[in-house]
């Protein structure tokens, strides 16, 4: 009888060791992965939740990159319709300038065709990704560009994709194609405050449809008169009103991608700790548990080892 009872008292401190080994481990592995639901069988509802959750974190990923690449071609438009502004601008300056009497015209148009060059420039280099807003090459048109903004998730957890649509047709300066779709090739034509008509366009592209063939470019020579350059003063004045119009039109874009870029953060990284409330162990606590299963693992060690040494101290007793 006593070897039985020995053997059952063994076998206890036997089963309970290898059950604390086993909760020991499992704690250790919490600890390392910092997951308390790292598969299935942890938690089948969690580890679900959080693997669809993941799945449309990294949508939203893909989307914020997309964005942060339509903000980017805005952007670039944004800074050439800025910067052909200022010249254009600075194009109307020369013009009222030469209205001066004793004025050198022949001088004035000189700077006014170095302008011109520079408006070309910032026209054809205001590109990103291949995406030109304010220049259209030869058989192009103005058209739609659709631009992600966002992703969202339907009550069925179908994903659709949010867009932004911008009309090139606003912001276009040149047009190599047709002449009537840039800011600059198209002509403007009116009359002036003193009752004569005009007609002018700013910049010759060379279009393969060209602007009216009764408008002129604007340029000036001595032979240049006052009311002629109150024609191109006026036509220059409606290219700024439109160039106005285009970069607000622009802007507008862009600060509604920015806005859909910046939610997307913020919806990424409120989804991360949505996945990390649920699958993300408590560290501090599991390291309190981790020491408390050492202490508990040593404990049971010695009891199992007092309990296997107890026959040999019986057996002294009946020799």
């Amino acid at each position: 009888m006593v070897s039985v009872s020995l053997n059952s008292t063994s076998a206890s401190a036997l089963s309970l060791l290898t059950g604390s080994t086993k909760a020991l481990e499992a704690t250790q592995t919490k600890v390392a992965s910092g997951r308390k639901v790292d598969e299935a069988s942890d938690n089948a509802a969690y580890w679900s939740i959080a693997t669809t959750m993941k799945s449309n974190n990294l949508s939203l990923s893909s989307a914020e990159d997309a964005t942060g690449l339509s903000a980017a071609i805005a952007d670039t438009a944004a800074l050439g319709m800025e910067a052909a502004t200022s010249i254009v601008s600075d194009i109307q300056a020369k013009l009222v300038m030469a209205k001066a009497v004793g004025s050198d015209k022949t001088a004035i148009n000189t700077e006014i065709s170095q302008l011109k060059e520079q408006l070309g420039t910032i026209a054809s280099s205001a590109s990103f990704n291949g995406q030109n807003w304010l220049n259209l090459g030869e058989g192009e048109a103005p058209k739609v560009t659709s631009m992600v903004s966002s992703v969202t998730t339907d009550s069925a957890g179908d994903l659709s994709v949010d867009v932004i649509d911008f009309d090139t047709a606003q912001s276009t300066l040149i047009s190599k194609e047709d002449a009537s779709d840039g800011v600059f090739t198209r002509s403007y034509f009116g009359l002036t405050s003193s009752g004569s008509t005009y007609e002018y366009y700013l910049l010759d592209a060379g279009s393969a449809v060209p602007a009216s063939a009764t408008a002129s470019e604007i340029a000036i020579d001595d032979d240049t008169s006052s009311s002629e350059l109150d024609g191109m003063i006026a036509a220059v004045s409606t290219m700024l009103d439109d160039m106005t119009d285009a970069g607000a039109a622009i802007g507008a874009t862009s600060s509604r991608i920015s806005t859909g870029s910046e939610f997307l953060k913020d919806l990424q990284d409120i989804t991360e700790i949505g996945i990390g409330r649920l699958v993300d162990a408590d560290l501090e606590e599991e390291a309190a548990n981790l020491s408390a299963q050492r202490v508990q693992q040593q404990l049971q060690t010695v009891g199992l080892n007092i309990a296997n040494n107890q026959p040999k101290s019986l057996l002294t007793l009946f020799t």
